[in-house]
């Protein structure tokens, strides 16, 4: 023992100075990595002021230049001459009037194409339905039914801008790029149909009145024509000639028209916004959500309008890849309402898929559905920052690559994915394996109940433990992913965990041997959730099975944890069936013969009874006199039943069997006591006083016997059966 003590010192003593220079490398790497830290931070400091420097020179440069451009329009004149084909005012009404022409040539081809399907279009507007099948369908249908209708307009505008002009004519040129922007217009006006459906409130798929269906509908598309317009427009004036200066200023002007669109319909339509984002009465007792409900709107403006001034300013100053980067921020913050409740439709779906329905998972719905939606929106709303730090910082981020600020906000962004990765894949699995249990009983068990009844099957008493052992699988694999996110190298750890594991392991020899104890007891299926077991001289219902112990709850309440080591025998009570004795006493002059008649007419009864009946294997019969006692014969008759259903049916044959004796003229025996006094004389010798001393003895005998018997019957109590106290 002392030589065992010594080794385990040495040990720890091992431990202690690895750490030690653990922490001392830790702190002088950390001292180098700070003074590096610090020369490049100082780098990179003047490398951001040089180039804010060059910027503030170029805007200058093209501020001058866009004065000169404003004062002067005389380099416009070619390219107006080009679209109108040098024909003055003439060629601006050819070419309204090829404008024009264009649009009713693909009208008409339209009109004549889909002239059959006006009655099923008609149908549709009248069509209603609650299930989620029938109105995808319905919108399908007509989502087909019109782009086929826009496909013929195309083409039926098309070919009148290939044939109306001559190949080498400028306004063919105009007529081909006007051709997109009608087109486009009606795409999206096809899709926004069948996502607000302002003339068909049966299949509409949104939780929106016809009349705030109809008002994002239209401000969709006008947003959609403007968009198409100022796109198209810029690409059709620089293929004219268009100097770049001109561009540069009109592009700008016609963002500020769409941010101004997009502001004024969030405005307009902020209660219909905020009905359809209201999940539930949550925002009620939240103080963040109710600040975030009466602000987002200044929220919003503020926003695109800091992205329109960033944008705008990288468009002027010829900064086309930043200002590309930081359109798509500026789209993703549009498209922001559209995502998000597109998402939350999908995660409604996905939760009600008949698979992942448990007792539990409904409840835990609501709070899937709040996380996952909470880190989509923290992931756009993250993408979009970064992206306008970047162009603010005009590369800035690009250059912090290699900073500790950058590394930390990459494996920030890592350890949420994981973390969101492993929260859905447990809720999955929990789902799963919820499906095949029972539900939860209540805690304690059920007060109730019989006791000693059939418990679980194998597969739900091991689920449980499977589900702990993947839980407890996947918080490990969760942690070492995030450190490894995080930067943190995980061979070390393992290495050293295996070390502080061995000699942990010195001290943790017992719950070692619970837990291989406790293997080998589920393989051999000695025992399920829900059986009456008597095990380590304990008894009670199996109610919960761990890794290294199990719970059981006896008939009185108790709650008693056995340690698997602890456990050499299992008498299991719940299995298959079970055989109930059952003793009564008779007189002796008792006609032996007529009781087993009477026991097999009242077994026979019982067989016959539509709830007792089913639950015989083999029906109460007498087994006769078994012994004989001071004052009575002792009979014996027994049944055979399945577990859990002795204890009514043993009642019941009590109460049945008592009936039918006392009918027979037969009654149960009682106990009597015979007191004996040795050497006493004839009741007419004795005197009063030894009479009385007599009666004294007899009772004080009597009160021994009964105290000794009821100590005996109270000591069954707990060695019985589970409803002795009944």
């Amino acid at each position: 023992m002392i030589a065992k003590g010594r080794d385990f010192r040495w040990l720890w003593c091992r431990l202690g100075l690895l750490l030690l220079c653990c922490l001392a490398g830790v702190s002088s790497a950390a001292t180098l990595q700070s003074s590096d830290y610090n020369t490049q931070a100082n780098a990179r400091a003047a490398t951001m002021l040089q180039q804010v420097r060059e910027q503030s020179s170029m805007f200058q440069g093209r501020v001058d230049e866009a004065r000169q451009a404003l004062s002067d329009f005389s380099p416009l004149e070619p390219v107006w001459g080009r679209i109108t084909d040098y024909r003055g005012t003439s060629g601006v009404l050819m070419l309204v009037g090829l404008l024009i022409g264009m649009v009713l040539v693909g009208y008409l081809v339209e009109r004549l194409v889909s002239w059959r399907m006006r009655s099923v279009e008609a149908r549709l507007e009248d069509a209603r339905s609650e299930e989620l099948a029938t109105r995808l369908g319905y919108i399908g249908l007509r989502l087909m039914m019109d782009l086929i209708r826009v496909l013929f307009y195309g083409l039926g505008a098309w070919f009148f801008a290939l044939y109306s002009v001559e190949e080498d004519n400028p306004m063919r040129v105009v007529l081909l790029a006007a051709l997109p922007v009608a087109m486009t217009f009606r795409l999206v006006r096809v899709f926004s149909r069948a996502l607000f459906a302002p003339h068909a409130k049966g299949i509409r798929m949104l939780p929106l009145a016809c009349h705030p269906a109809q008002s994002f509908h239209h401000w969709v598309l006008l947003f959609t024509l403007v968009v198409a317009l100022n796109t198209h427009g810029a690409n059709l004036l620089f293929d004219m000639g268009t100097p770049e200066i001109y561009l540069n200023l009109l592009v700008p002007i016609n963002g500020l028209i769409m941010t101004a669109i997009a502001l004024v319909c969030l405005v307009r339509n902020r209660a219909s916004l905020e009905f359809i984002f209201n999940d539930s009465t949550r925002c009620q007792n939240d103080t963040v959500r109710r600040a975030i409900l009466q602000s987002w709107p200044v929220m919003a403006t503020v926003w695109l309008l800091v992205l329109w001034l960033v944008w705008s300013y990288n468009i002027f100053t010829g900064n086309d890849m930043l200002a590309e980067r930081l359109s798509r921020a500026w789209w993703l913050t549009i498209l922001f309402p559209l995502i998000d409740r597109v998402f939350n439709a999908c995660l409604r779906k996905l939760v009600a898929l008949p698979f992942l329905q448990s007792q539990t998972f409904r409840a835990r719905s609501e709070r899937f559905i709040s996380i996952l939606q909470n880190g989509l929106r923290l992931l756009m709303l993250s993408v979009a920052l970064v992206t306008l730090l970047d162009v603010l910082g005009y590369g800035a981020w690009r250059m912090m690559e290699n900073s500790m600020v950058h590394q930390l906000g990459q494996a920030l962004i890592n350890v949420l994915i994981i973390a969101l990765v492993a929260y859905v894949a447990w809720e999955m699995i929990q789902s799963l394996i919820e499906r095949h249990l029972p539900e939860e009983s209540l805690e304690g068990g059920n007060l109730e109940g019989e006791g000693g009844g059939t418990g679980a099957t194998r597969t739900e008493t091991l689920l449980p433990l499977l589900r702990s052992f993947i839980l407890v699988i996947l918080v490990v694999t969760t942690v070492l992913s995030m450190l490894n996110a995080l930067g943190v190298q995980i061979g070390p750890l393992l290495a050293g965990a295996g070390v502080v594991g061995i000699a942990v392991g010195f001290g943790a020899q017992k719950l070692v041997q619970d837990i291989i104890s406790g293997v080998f007891f589920l393989v051999d299926d000695a025992f399920r959730r829900g059986e009456y077991i008597e095990v380590a001289g304990l008894k009670g219902t199996v109610e919960k099975i761990a890794l290294r112990s199990m719970r059981l709850r006896h008939h009185l309440g108790a709650v008693q944890t056995i340690p698997y080591s602890e456990i050499a025998t299992v008498k299991n009570l719940s299995r298959d069936w079970v055989t109930m004795k059952l003793e009564f006493r008779l007189p002796y002059d008792t006609d032996v013969e007529q009781v087993r008649r009477i026991v097999k007419k009242v077994g026979l009864k019982m067989l016959e009874d539509e709830e007792m009946g089913p639950s015989f294997l083999l029906p109460l019969k007498s087994q006769g006199v078994m012994r004989v006692e001071e004052s009575a014969l002792i009979f014996r008759m027994k049944f055979t039943t399945k577990p859990g259903e002795q204890w009514v049916i043993r009642r019941e044959a009590y109460r049945l069997v008592k009936e039918a004796l006392e009918a027979a003229g037969l009654s149960f025996a009682h106990r009597a006591v015979h007191v004996l006094m040795p050497g006493a004389a004839s009741a007419e010798t004795l005197t009063p006083e030894e009479m009385e001393a007599q009666a004294s003895a007899a009772a004080t005998a009597v009160a021994s016997s009964v105290a000794a018997e009821e100590a005996r019957r109270q000591s069954r109590v707990d060695e019985t059966t589970p409803s002795d106290d009944r």
